[in-house]
Protein backbone atom coordinates (compact mmCIF):
# COMPACT_ATOMS: atom_id res chain seq x y z
CA UNK A 1 0.00 0.00 0.00
CA UNK A 2 2.77 2.41 0.84
CA UNK A 3 4.61 1.75 -2.45
CA UNK A 4 1.48 2.30 -4.55
CA UNK A 5 0.85 5.73 -2.90
CA UNK A 6 4.17 7.29 -4.09
CA UNK A 7 3.43 7.09 -7.85
CA UNK A 8 -0.01 8.57 -7.23
CA UNK A 9 1.51 11.53 -5.46
CA UNK A 10 3.95 12.20 -8.33
CA UNK A 11 1.14 12.04 -10.90
CA UNK A 12 -0.93 14.46 -8.83
CA UNK A 13 1.96 16.93 -8.73
CA UNK A 14 2.32 16.82 -12.53
CA UNK A 15 -1.38 17.45 -12.94
CA UNK A 16 -1.27 20.42 -10.59
CA UNK A 17 1.75 21.86 -12.40
CA UNK A 18 -0.08 21.52 -15.70
CA UNK A 19 -3.08 23.37 -14.29
CA UNK A 20 -0.93 26.15 -12.88
CA UNK A 21 1.57 26.25 -15.72
CA UNK A 22 2.36 29.91 -15.37
CA UNK A 23 3.18 29.39 -11.70
CA UNK A 24 5.81 26.81 -12.71
CA UNK A 25 7.85 29.41 -14.62
CA UNK A 26 6.36 29.36 -18.16
CA UNK A 27 4.87 32.54 -19.74
CA UNK A 28 2.65 32.82 -22.76
CA UNK A 29 3.85 35.27 -25.45
CA UNK A 30 1.52 38.11 -26.47
CA UNK A 31 -0.16 37.57 -29.79
CA UNK A 32 -1.22 40.09 -32.37
CA UNK A 33 -4.77 40.64 -33.54
CA UNK A 34 -4.29 38.25 -36.45
CA UNK A 35 -3.16 35.40 -34.22
CA UNK A 36 0.08 35.25 -36.19
CA UNK A 37 2.66 35.48 -33.41
CA UNK A 38 3.92 37.86 -30.75
CA UNK A 39 3.33 41.63 -30.79
CA UNK A 40 6.51 43.54 -29.97
CA UNK A 41 6.30 46.16 -27.26
CA UNK A 42 6.39 49.74 -28.61
CA UNK A 43 9.78 51.44 -28.57
CA UNK A 44 10.20 53.99 -25.83
CA UNK A 45 10.80 57.68 -26.51
CA UNK A 46 11.87 60.43 -24.10
CA UNK A 47 11.43 64.17 -24.65
CA UNK A 48 14.05 66.49 -23.11
CA UNK A 49 12.95 70.14 -23.02
CA UNK A 50 15.02 73.28 -23.20
CA UNK A 51 15.17 75.68 -20.25
CA UNK A 52 11.86 77.35 -21.15
CA UNK A 53 10.03 74.26 -19.87
CA UNK A 54 6.73 72.68 -20.83
CA UNK A 55 4.69 75.77 -19.99
CA UNK A 56 6.60 78.27 -22.13
CA UNK A 57 3.50 78.65 -24.35
CA UNK A 58 5.91 78.33 -27.27
CA UNK A 59 8.16 75.67 -28.82
CA UNK A 60 8.72 73.43 -25.77
CA UNK A 61 4.99 73.25 -25.21
CA UNK A 62 4.44 72.60 -28.91
CA UNK A 63 7.00 69.77 -28.83
CA UNK A 64 5.12 68.22 -25.93
CA UNK A 65 1.86 68.39 -27.87
CA UNK A 66 3.39 66.33 -30.69
CA UNK A 67 5.04 63.95 -28.23
CA UNK A 68 1.78 63.42 -26.33
CA UNK A 69 -0.13 62.78 -29.55
CA UNK A 70 2.37 60.09 -30.57
CA UNK A 71 2.45 58.59 -27.07
CA UNK A 72 -1.33 58.31 -26.90
CA UNK A 73 -1.47 56.73 -30.34
CA UNK A 74 1.46 54.33 -30.04
CA UNK A 75 1.08 53.55 -26.31
CA UNK A 76 4.73 53.81 -25.32
CA UNK A 77 5.72 54.77 -21.78
CA UNK A 78 5.70 58.54 -21.24
CA UNK A 79 8.91 60.18 -20.06
CA UNK A 80 9.51 63.93 -20.29
CA UNK A 81 12.54 65.56 -18.67
CA UNK A 82 12.56 69.34 -18.18
CA UNK A 83 15.91 71.16 -18.24
CA UNK A 84 16.29 73.91 -15.65
CA UNK A 85 19.62 75.26 -16.93
CA UNK A 86 22.06 74.64 -19.76
CA UNK A 87 24.19 72.65 -17.32
CA UNK A 88 21.43 70.02 -17.27
CA UNK A 89 21.64 69.10 -20.95
CA UNK A 90 24.28 66.35 -20.84
CA UNK A 91 22.91 64.68 -17.71
CA UNK A 92 19.29 64.86 -18.90
CA UNK A 93 20.09 63.51 -22.36
CA UNK A 94 22.22 60.75 -20.82
CA UNK A 95 19.48 59.73 -18.40
CA UNK A 96 17.00 59.68 -21.28
CA UNK A 97 19.30 57.52 -23.43
CA UNK A 98 19.73 55.02 -20.59
CA UNK A 99 16.00 54.51 -20.20
CA UNK A 100 14.60 54.74 -23.75
CA UNK A 101 15.20 53.78 -27.36
CA UNK A 102 14.91 57.30 -28.77
CA UNK A 103 15.60 60.74 -27.31
CA UNK A 104 14.21 64.01 -28.68
CA UNK A 105 16.00 67.17 -27.60
CA UNK A 106 14.22 70.51 -27.85
CA UNK A 107 16.35 73.41 -28.94
CA UNK A 108 19.49 74.70 -30.61
CA UNK A 109 21.27 75.26 -27.30
CA UNK A 110 21.70 71.55 -26.60
CA UNK A 111 23.45 70.81 -29.92
CA UNK A 112 26.90 70.18 -28.39
CA UNK A 113 25.46 68.13 -25.53
CA UNK A 114 23.51 66.08 -28.06
CA UNK A 115 26.70 65.36 -30.00
CA UNK A 116 28.46 64.15 -26.86
CA UNK A 117 25.63 61.93 -25.64
CA UNK A 118 24.78 60.49 -29.08
CA UNK A 119 28.42 59.46 -29.59
CA UNK A 120 28.42 57.78 -26.19
CA UNK A 121 25.21 55.88 -27.03
CA UNK A 122 25.59 54.75 -30.67
CA UNK A 123 22.85 52.12 -30.41
CA UNK A 124 20.23 54.69 -29.43
CA UNK A 125 18.45 57.10 -31.80
CA UNK A 126 18.20 60.84 -31.27
CA UNK A 127 16.42 63.81 -32.84
CA UNK A 128 17.21 67.46 -32.22
CA UNK A 129 14.86 70.34 -32.90
CA UNK A 130 16.39 73.43 -34.52
CA UNK A 131 19.92 72.13 -35.00
CA UNK A 132 22.30 69.41 -36.01
CA UNK A 133 24.52 67.80 -33.39
CA UNK A 134 27.64 69.97 -33.24
CA UNK A 135 31.18 69.25 -32.12
CA UNK A 136 33.21 71.40 -29.72
CA UNK A 137 34.16 73.74 -32.58
CA UNK A 138 30.53 74.34 -33.50
CA UNK A 139 30.60 72.26 -36.68
CA UNK A 140 27.76 69.92 -37.65
CA UNK A 141 28.64 66.33 -36.85
CA UNK A 142 26.86 64.02 -39.33
CA UNK A 143 26.07 61.22 -36.88
CA UNK A 144 24.02 58.32 -38.21
CA UNK A 145 21.94 58.14 -35.03
CA UNK A 146 20.90 61.82 -34.87
CA UNK A 147 18.11 63.37 -36.95
CA UNK A 148 18.34 67.19 -37.09
CA UNK A 149 14.82 68.64 -37.33
CA UNK A 150 15.17 71.99 -39.09
CA UNK A 151 12.61 74.60 -40.10
CA UNK A 152 12.56 77.53 -42.51
CA UNK A 153 11.46 79.97 -39.83
CA UNK A 154 12.26 82.86 -42.17
CA UNK A 155 9.18 81.96 -44.22
CA UNK A 156 6.88 82.21 -41.18
CA UNK A 157 8.66 85.39 -40.08
CA UNK A 158 8.10 86.80 -43.56
CA UNK A 159 4.35 86.32 -43.28
CA UNK A 160 4.35 88.09 -39.91
CA UNK A 161 6.30 90.91 -41.55
CA UNK A 162 3.79 91.12 -44.37
CA UNK A 163 0.98 91.62 -41.85
CA UNK A 164 2.90 94.27 -39.89
CA UNK A 165 4.16 96.10 -42.97
CA UNK A 166 0.73 96.12 -44.60
CA UNK A 167 -0.88 97.42 -41.41
CA UNK A 168 1.51 100.36 -41.35
CA UNK A 169 0.92 100.93 -45.05
CA UNK A 170 -2.84 101.14 -44.48
CA UNK A 171 -2.22 103.60 -41.65
CA UNK A 172 -4.36 105.23 -39.00
CA UNK A 173 -7.33 105.67 -41.30
CA UNK A 174 -7.81 101.90 -41.19
CA UNK A 175 -6.18 101.08 -37.85
CA UNK A 176 -6.82 103.80 -35.29
CA UNK A 177 -4.47 102.27 -32.69
CA UNK A 178 -1.44 103.02 -34.89
CA UNK A 179 0.69 105.98 -33.78
CA UNK A 180 1.47 107.13 -37.30
CA UNK A 181 5.25 106.67 -36.93
CA UNK A 182 5.41 103.77 -39.42
CA UNK A 183 7.53 101.74 -36.97
CA UNK A 184 7.39 98.08 -35.94
CA UNK A 185 9.63 96.05 -33.63
CA UNK A 186 10.72 92.58 -32.60
CA UNK A 187 12.14 91.08 -29.40
CA UNK A 188 14.48 88.14 -29.94
CA UNK A 189 15.81 85.81 -27.26
CA UNK A 190 19.40 84.84 -28.13
CA UNK A 191 20.97 85.64 -31.50
CA UNK A 192 20.96 81.99 -32.62
CA UNK A 193 19.95 80.76 -36.09
CA UNK A 194 16.29 79.82 -35.41
CA UNK A 195 15.64 83.22 -33.82
CA UNK A 196 17.52 85.16 -36.49
CA UNK A 197 15.69 83.29 -39.24
CA UNK A 198 12.35 84.53 -37.89
CA UNK A 199 13.65 88.08 -37.48
CA UNK A 200 15.26 88.12 -40.93
CA UNK A 201 12.00 87.12 -42.60
CA UNK A 202 10.02 89.65 -40.57
CA UNK A 203 12.40 92.46 -41.43
CA UNK A 204 12.73 91.56 -45.13
CA UNK A 205 9.05 91.14 -45.94
CA UNK A 206 7.84 94.09 -43.88
CA UNK A 207 10.15 96.30 -45.94
CA UNK A 208 9.22 94.54 -49.16
CA UNK A 209 5.55 95.38 -48.53
CA UNK A 210 6.28 98.82 -47.12
CA UNK A 211 9.78 100.14 -48.02
CA UNK A 212 9.39 103.15 -45.71
CA UNK A 213 8.71 101.13 -42.54
CA UNK A 214 11.27 101.16 -39.71
CA UNK A 215 11.98 97.77 -38.11
CA UNK A 216 13.58 97.81 -34.66
CA UNK A 217 15.16 94.57 -33.39
CA UNK A 218 16.50 93.92 -29.89
CA UNK A 219 17.58 90.79 -28.01
CA UNK A 220 16.78 89.87 -24.40
CA UNK A 221 19.59 87.28 -24.07
CA UNK A 222 17.00 85.02 -22.42
CA UNK A 223 14.26 82.56 -23.26
CA UNK A 224 12.69 82.44 -19.82
CA UNK A 225 13.03 85.82 -18.08
CA UNK A 226 9.64 87.42 -18.76
CA UNK A 227 10.63 90.73 -17.16
CA UNK A 228 13.56 91.24 -19.57
CA UNK A 229 11.36 90.94 -22.65
CA UNK A 230 8.70 93.13 -21.07
CA UNK A 231 11.26 95.88 -20.42
CA UNK A 232 12.62 95.73 -23.97
CA UNK A 233 9.14 95.90 -25.50
CA UNK A 234 8.16 98.78 -23.22
CA UNK A 235 11.17 100.72 -24.47
CA UNK A 236 10.42 99.87 -28.11
CA UNK A 237 6.90 101.21 -27.65
CA UNK A 238 7.61 104.26 -25.48
CA UNK A 239 10.90 105.47 -26.95
CA UNK A 240 10.88 103.76 -30.34
CA UNK A 241 7.20 104.51 -31.09
CA UNK A 242 6.64 100.96 -32.34
CA UNK A 243 3.03 100.00 -33.10
CA UNK A 244 3.52 96.25 -33.44
CA UNK A 245 5.73 93.93 -31.34
CA UNK A 246 6.82 90.53 -32.70
CA UNK A 247 8.14 88.22 -29.97
CA UNK A 248 10.74 85.56 -30.80
CA UNK A 249 11.93 84.73 -27.31
CA UNK A 250 9.97 81.72 -26.07
CA UNK A 251 8.67 82.07 -22.53
CA UNK A 252 10.54 85.35 -22.09
CA UNK A 253 8.60 86.76 -25.05
CA UNK A 254 5.32 86.41 -23.17
CA UNK A 255 6.50 89.53 -21.34
CA UNK A 256 6.68 91.38 -24.66
CA UNK A 257 3.09 90.42 -25.37
CA UNK A 258 2.10 91.69 -21.92
CA UNK A 259 3.83 95.00 -22.58
CA UNK A 260 2.00 95.38 -25.90
CA UNK A 261 -1.34 94.81 -24.21
CA UNK A 262 -0.58 97.25 -21.39
CA UNK A 263 0.53 99.94 -23.85
CA UNK A 264 -2.43 99.42 -26.16
CA UNK A 265 -0.45 98.32 -29.23
CA UNK A 266 -0.55 95.21 -31.40
CA UNK A 267 1.58 92.09 -30.98
CA UNK A 268 2.52 88.99 -32.97
CA UNK A 269 3.20 85.62 -31.33
CA UNK A 270 5.66 82.92 -32.28
CA UNK A 271 5.92 79.14 -32.76
CA UNK A 272 2.28 78.42 -31.85
CA UNK A 273 -0.95 80.43 -31.98
CA UNK A 274 -0.55 82.76 -29.01
CA UNK A 275 -3.81 84.65 -29.42
CA UNK A 276 -5.13 82.78 -26.39
CA UNK A 277 -2.14 83.87 -24.34
CA UNK A 278 -2.79 87.57 -24.83
CA UNK A 279 -5.56 89.43 -26.64
CA UNK A 280 -3.13 91.97 -28.12
CA UNK A 281 -1.94 89.17 -30.46
CA UNK A 282 -3.24 89.69 -34.00
CA UNK A 283 -1.52 86.60 -35.48
CA UNK A 284 1.44 84.30 -34.82
CA UNK A 285 4.33 83.01 -36.90
CA UNK A 286 3.89 79.26 -36.67
CA UNK A 287 6.58 76.61 -36.47
CA UNK A 288 5.03 73.13 -36.40
CA UNK A 289 7.33 71.63 -33.81
CA UNK A 290 4.41 69.42 -32.77
CA UNK A 291 4.13 67.99 -36.27
CA UNK A 292 7.88 67.44 -36.54
CA UNK A 293 8.02 65.56 -33.23
CA UNK A 294 4.94 63.49 -33.99
CA UNK A 295 6.11 62.44 -37.47
CA UNK A 296 9.65 61.70 -36.26
CA UNK A 297 8.36 59.37 -33.55
CA UNK A 298 5.96 57.69 -35.99
CA UNK A 299 8.81 57.08 -38.45
CA UNK A 300 11.04 55.72 -35.68
CA UNK A 301 8.38 53.28 -34.48
CA UNK A 302 7.91 52.15 -38.09
CA UNK A 303 11.69 51.58 -38.48
CA UNK A 304 11.97 54.53 -40.87
CA UNK A 305 14.39 56.65 -38.86
CA UNK A 306 16.54 58.92 -41.05
CA UNK A 307 19.53 61.08 -40.06
CA UNK A 308 18.76 63.35 -43.03
CA UNK A 309 15.10 64.45 -42.76
CA UNK A 310 13.79 67.12 -45.12
CA UNK A 311 13.42 70.60 -43.60
CA UNK A 312 9.96 71.72 -42.54
CA UNK A 313 8.66 74.69 -44.53
CA UNK A 314 5.53 76.14 -46.16
CA UNK A 315 5.38 73.39 -48.77
CA UNK A 316 4.92 70.62 -46.18
CA UNK A 317 2.99 72.64 -43.58
CA UNK A 318 6.05 72.80 -41.34
CA UNK A 319 5.75 76.56 -40.87
CA UNK A 320 2.98 79.07 -41.47
CA UNK A 321 0.84 81.84 -40.04
CA UNK A 322 -1.99 81.58 -37.54
CA UNK A 323 -5.37 83.04 -38.39
CA UNK A 324 -5.63 86.82 -38.52
CA UNK A 325 -7.53 88.72 -35.85
CA UNK A 326 -11.02 89.83 -36.84
CA UNK A 327 -9.95 93.35 -35.84
CA UNK A 328 -7.68 93.60 -38.90
CA UNK A 329 -8.86 95.06 -42.22
CA UNK A 330 -9.88 92.54 -44.88
CA UNK A 331 -7.25 93.94 -47.28
CA UNK A 332 -4.43 92.23 -45.40
CA UNK A 333 -5.27 88.57 -46.01
CA UNK A 334 -5.01 88.66 -49.84
CA UNK A 335 -1.52 90.14 -49.53
CA UNK A 336 -0.49 87.36 -47.13
CA UNK A 337 -1.95 84.73 -49.47
CA UNK A 338 0.02 86.19 -52.39
CA UNK A 339 3.28 85.93 -50.44
CA UNK A 340 2.49 82.33 -49.45
CA UNK A 341 1.96 81.43 -53.10
CA UNK A 342 5.11 83.24 -54.23
CA UNK A 343 7.28 81.57 -51.56
CA UNK A 344 5.93 78.13 -52.42
CA UNK A 345 6.53 78.68 -56.14
CA UNK A 346 10.03 80.03 -55.58
CA UNK A 347 9.18 83.49 -56.89
CA UNK A 348 10.28 84.88 -53.50
CA UNK A 349 13.25 83.54 -51.58
CA UNK A 350 13.29 84.81 -48.02
CA UNK A 351 16.74 85.50 -46.52
CA UNK A 352 17.70 83.94 -43.20
CA UNK A 353 20.12 86.62 -41.96
CA UNK A 354 19.14 89.86 -40.25
CA UNK A 355 20.28 93.01 -42.06
CA UNK A 356 22.18 95.30 -39.72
Amino acid sequence: MRRSGAPSLIISLFVLCGIFLSACGTTTPATNNNGGGSTPAPKTVTLVTDIGGLNDQSFNQSANVGYTKAQNELKFRRQVIESKSQNDYVSNLTRAAQTSDMVIGVGFLMATAMDQVAKANPTKSFALIDSCATDAKGNCDPLKNVAPLSFKEQQAGCLAGVVAGQMELLGKSKLTKLSGNNTIAAVGGLAIPPVDHYLAGYQYCAKKVNPAVTVKINYSQSFDNTAKCQDIANNQISSGKADIIFQVAGGCGVGALQAAKAKGVYSIGVDSDQSKVNDSVITSAIKRVDQAVYLTIKDFEANKFSPNPAPFDLTNDGVGLAGLSSSLPAEIKPVVDKYIADIKSGAITVPDAVQK
